[in-house]
Formats: structure tokens, C-alpha cells, sequence
């Protein structure tokens, strides 16, 4: 099925696969990237992401880091194309660049992501829409994140709440599942809306992938 993310369940999903960025969880080979993943296209040209801890809607603003270091704006993605990592003091000097202001102090330094804005930088060639689209499945909510994800192999399963959208018609979804393979997914990705929402996790907009498995009623 063609499948559409609310911006809950996509930045959820994001989320998830967080290592992908994560500076630790590469020198840890925890994660889906390489230190010369930096650079290479991951996903279709219409995705960006960033990590902007100071945007306007974030109703969490850190300015500074654990470590003392200051957050600024920071694009992961790109136009599809994987352009920094999140970095700590201490992996910043490991992979000889600047740290980026997410760092976390507690037992040991651990890094994590502030807050994602979802993004298309280019205009697209196509629109897309629920009103006039056939049968697709739009995901509301995804749910059991810790157990239907296996964040170093990239794929994951995982039940939904969502409707079967024809024609702007929409028809509730019960129990069903959602598969597939993150890094796959990001590259099928076929439009991204342009009006952004705001969500706890972050900014982000509908985004429409070309098929994903989706198992159950």
C-alpha cells in the first residue's frame, strides 16, 4: 500500500532510528551509519531534516548543552543527502570537527537529538492528496516502538492506529501492522507536504512513502 505518516508517526519513527545521526552510537557500531556515510544520499531528494533546539515552537529551548557547548540549528538531511551528526566534546575531537551541542551529562556523556524540524527544501513536480487519492493508508499513531524496531538492522514492525483513505473516504483500520525497512522507506519517499504541524517531538509535515507491507483489517 502507498502509505501516508502523520507527522506523530513519522517523527516517532524518526526517532527510533536515531542512531543514524548519532556520533556515539557510530564509534559504538550501534548505528545504521558509517563515518563515511557523511555526505552520501539516504534518502529521496525531497526529504531535509534538522535537529533545531532554538526554533520558535519548541516550548523546550536549551541554549547550552550539558557540556557547556552552544545549541544552534543543525541540518542532518539535506535534499536526501546526509550532511552532519549529532556530536558530544568527545566525538567531535574523535572525528576531528566541532561538537554540536548535544551532549547530555549523567553517569557518562550521552547525545541525543533536541528537536526535528521535517522539511521539503524543493518544490515538487507532483502534489499529493487524501481528497483525491485511492486507497492508501494514512498512519495516525504507531505504537510498541521499544519491541518492534530493530534500530541496527533498520527494519521494524509495528502495530498502528490509522484509516484506509479512497477518495477522501475513510474507513478506520483495527489492528493492523506496518513493515518495512527505515533506510528503504526514506528513499521511497514521494512527497512531503508542504503546511507543517507542530508535534511534541518536533515540526513536521504529512509524508507520503510509495508502499510499505501492511498486515491485518
Amino acid at each position: 500500500y502507498r502509505v501516508v505518516f502523520s507527522p506523530e508517526a513519522f517523527l516517532s519513527l524518526l526517532g527510533a532510528f536515531s542512531n543514524l545521526f548519532n556520533a556515539q552510537s557510530i564509534l559504538d557500531n550501534q548505528s545504521l551509519s558509517k563515518p563515511e556515510s557523511l555526505g552520501t544520499s539516504i534518502a529521496s531528494p525531497l526529504l531535509s531534516v534538522s535537529d533545531d533546539a532554538l526554533h520558535k515552537d519548541n516550548i523546550a529551548i536549551t541554549t547550552f548543552d550539558g557540556e557547556g557547548t552552544p545549541t544552534r540549528r543543525l541540518p542532518l538531511i539535506a535534499d536526501g543527502i546526509l550532511v552532519n551528526f549529532l556530536h558530544s566534546a568527545g566525538t567531535a575531537k574523535r572525528f576531528n570537527t566541532a561538537p554540536t551541542g548535544h551532549a547530555n551529562m549523567g553517569a557518562k556523556v550521552t547525545i541525543s537529538p533536541h528537536f526535528y524540524h521535517v522539511f521539503a527544501s524543493k518544490p515538487v513536480e507532483q502534489d499529493y492528496s487524501l481528497d483525491t487519492a485511492e486507497n492508501v493508508v494514512l498512519i495516525d499513531d504507531l505504537h510498541a516502538l521499544h519491541a518492534g524496531v530493530k534500530s541496527l538492522q533498520g527494519s521494524f514492525s509495528l502495530p498502528f492506529d490509522g484509516w484506509l483513505v479512497n477518495h477522501g473516504q475513510r474507513t478506520s483500520i483495527e489492528a493492523a501492522t506496518v513493515a518495512g525497512d527505515f533506510l528503504e522507506l526514506l528513499k521511497t519517499i514521494l512527497y512531503v507536504e508542504p503546511e507543517a504541524h507542530l508535534t511534541p517531538g518536533g515540526v513536521c509535515p504529512y509524508v507520503w512513502v510509495e508502499e510499505l507491507s501492511i498486515t491485518g483489517e
